[in-house]
């Protein structure tokens, strides 16, 4: 049986934990309309994870009781998403998905071709919050602040695979038996010639996704699964 997953910072107390933010309490009450007895999981979203009984709902609270409670480790490869800022929902869209396909962590990149640089930071947080409660996730993607791409190319730098996503002939092919991964994937547009050869300056490698051209909020999803389950 499936367990809903709650992420947020809840209060312990001996053997209950207390649920006070207000939206997972409506969800909870309202919308899933969950009953006494019923057994959700509670994550802190860094890894600390509760499995507990729900034994009281009030209009602004509902007690659990608590059944047991581990500690996630992140598994498999740490994928760094940078992802060039992309017009209208797009790059919501595309922040959700690749919190799903098991992203890491979230850089938002200004490059020549960027059109759009205003992000809502506090709502983008919410949707990898909800996103990883759906996807099952117990520790979120961080969304660091945004970066030029001459910074992000050199932050990206410290992982062991370093990609960045163009229309080339070499597909790519993810290396094995590596733990760290930085994708760079580009606007409406895509990079500029100068951008590929300062991120080949850079140590990146230079891939295609395939024959067909992706919309950026669409290449960003399969580099993020691809890179994050090495295919």
């Amino acid at each position: 049986m499936k367990l809903h997953r709650f992420i947020a910072d809840f209060e312990v107390s001996g053997s209950e934990i207390l649920i006070k933010d207000r939206d997972i309490v409506k969800q909870i009450r309202n919308v899933l309309k969950l009953e006494i007895d019923e057994e959700v999981l509670l994550s802190d979203g860094k890894g600390d994870e509760t499995h507990a009984k729900i034994k009281a709902i009030f209009s602004d609270k509902v007690i659990c009781e608590i059944l047991e409670t581990k500690n996630i480790k992140q598994s498999g490869r740490e994928v760094n998403l940078y992802l060039a800022i992309l017009k209208k929902d797009n790059f919501e869209l595309a922040v959700q998905k690749a919190t799903e396909c098991g992203v890491s962590n979230i850089i938002p990149v200004i490059t020549e071709r960027t059109i759009k640089t205003g992000l809502n930071t506090e709502r983008l947080e919410k949707i990898v919050k909800e996103a990883s409660e759906q996807s099952g996730r117990s520790i979120v993607p961080k969304i660091l602040e945004t970066m030029e791409l001459k910074e992000a190319l050199q932050h990206g730098t410290k992982n062991e695979e370093k990609v960045i996503f163009h229309l080339v002939k070499e597909n790519y092919e993810p290396k094995k038996n590596v733990t760290t991964v930085s994708i760079f994937i580009g606007p409406e547009g895509g990079f500029t010639e100068k951008e590929i050869n300062l991120a080949k300056e850079s140590g990146y490698e230079v891939a295609s996704l395939g024959d067909l051209t992706l919309r950026g909020e669409t290449a960003a999803i399969v580099a993020t699964y691809r890179a994050t389950q090495g295919i």
